[in-house]
């Protein structure tokens, strides 16, 4: 088998080390220049190709396996498919080695969150659960630590793989887990596949090779319940408003109710007030149910939060007004759900970031642009002011302008933060949602930025 890998990082040279180590012939290439990591490769019959554009001349292959962030679009993509090469990526490899039972969990927004609550009630019945260790920005994709299970003698057939699955995973696999999940689907990240019947294409990848034996999870109050006319095998579902049959539900009380295959309902118990976003509540108690949790284990945990990094989390204050960290919102329909809480022009909101992520303009589609309405209507009604910046910051300058939102626009998010620490006075709260793309060492910065500036500005009198 010959192998090509895309990328230098640390998941595309723990993938290269894996292929090489069953006897392949691999290539590992970049358009940058290697590291030390990347060099030791050679030592293992490797083939290093720094400085290297695929979308020119991908090169042979029986298998290529891209990173995470190849748009679908793209062109090597185009070009090892008419070529005949099989395209994968490092998830699809686990989903097809793993000896166990595996659950992954997609969705345009709440993944993260979902997968991690899911962890935390197979441990509390406890099972025995590979989860990716590796992955950023507090993600819990598919990385290459996971590889290490499947070369250690004894591996457990009971070993559950529990994986979150973006689009851009599913895109380049064809093979789906023994319990999906789709928790939320509406038009996102358009841009990275070309249009939305090719992005649904994509998410659909998470049932479309399950066996008759699995199970499919969707959200019965949105368009991801269409996803069950694709499977093959159970179907259970979540809902926020009334029973969906089997899977769970959130009743007029806030308990949240497991709906059983009979029909039996079991009462678990209230939400927690503030905490984790309900929807991930009630989707990870359907998702642990479909895979054997018992409901005393779910139990558990539905008053508890998750509070992950970048994701609506208050991190610190700003001339005493609370600052959440919001900074995985990079969408418009993201922010907007954080924004509802809030009252009638109560926060001051930081936005902005990039246009461009690599694969084209943002939310440039029609339905794409539908939703960044949506979202800065509901930005005028929340915001008391906003502060914007970059190149997505200009794009929403003139949208909020026509809605007479109090606007200013600046250089960077450092400028941001000291603008809205300018105009902190009276506000709920600052929250740092940006509606667009942000390179992680920004997302990771935002809270020092805040201290520091916090320690600069004068007291307001």
């Amino acid at each position: 088998m010959t192998a090509l890998v895309e990328g230098f990082d640390a998941d595309a040279c723990g993938l290269a080390r894996f292929l090489a180590g069953e006897g392949q012939a691999v290539r590992i290439a970049a358009p940058e220049s290697e590291t030390a990591e990347v060099s030791a490769l050679r030592g293992l019959g490797i083939s290093v190709e720094p400085d290297t554009d695929l979308d020119a001349e991908p090169g042979e292959a029986e298998v290529a396996y891209l990173d995470v962030w190849t748009p679908e679009v793209a062109p090597r993509v185009a070009r090892l498919r008419a070529q005949g090469t099989r395209i994968s990526c490092l998830g699809d490899l686990l989903l097809e080695r793993w000896q166990g039972p595996t659950i992954g969990i997609t969705g345009t927004a709440g993944k993260t969150t979902t997968t991690s609550l899911v962890a935390s009630m197979l441990r509390a019945d406890g099972r025995d659960i590979a989860l990716s260790a590796g992955a950023r920005a507090g993600n819990l994709w598919p990385t290459a630590d996971l590889l290490d299970l499947l070369t250690r003698t004894g591996l457990s057939r009971q070993q559950v793989l529990l994986v979150e699955l973006t689009s851009s995973h599913l895109a380049f696999m064809c093979h789906s887990p023994t319990v999906a999940a789709v928790v939320s689907f509406w038009p996102d990240h358009l841009e990275l596949h070309g249009d939305l019947p090719r992005y649904h294409a994509a998410k659909a990848t998470i049932v479309r090779h399950q066996s008759v034996n699995d199970v499919l999870v969707v959200n019965a109050d949105d368009a991801s319940v269409r996803f069950a006319d694709d499977a093959p095998g159970r179907v259970v579902a979540f809902s926020l408003r009334d029973s969906p049959g089997e899977g769970a539900y959130l009743d007029h009380g806030s308990n949240v109710v497991l709906v059983e295959p009979s029909g039996a309902e079991v009462r678990l118990g209230p939400l927690a007030e503030g905490g984790t976003h309900r929807g991930n509540v009630v989707a990870a108690a359907a998702i642990a149910r479909a895979a054997g949790v018992s409901a005393g284990a779910i139990a558990g945990l539905i008053g508890s939060t998750a509070s992950l990094p970048y994701r609506a989390r208050p991190v610190a204050s700003l001339r005493g007004v609370p600052v959440v960290d919001d900074g995985m919102a990079a969408t418009p329909m993201k922010s907007a759900a954080l924004l509802a809480g809030y009252p009638d022009c109560s926060v001051v909101l930081i936005a902005g970031g990039r246009d461009d992520a690599g694969g084209g303009p943002v939310h440039a589609t029609a339905e794409e642009s539908a939703l960044l309405d949506r979202a800065c209507d509901e930005i005028a009604r929340a915001a008391r002011c906003v502060v914007l910046f970059g190149a997505g910051g200009a794009r929403l300058g003139p949208l909020l302008e026509q809605r007479e939102v109090d606007a200013v626009i600046v250089d960077d998010i450092a400028a941001a933060v000291r603008a809205a620490g300018d105009r902190a006075a009276g506000a709920a709260a600052i929250v740092f949602s940006p509606l667009h793309p942000l390179p992680l060492e920004e997302r990771a910065g935002f809270e020092a930025l805040v201290a520091g500036c916090d320690r600069l500005l004068p007291e307001s009198s």
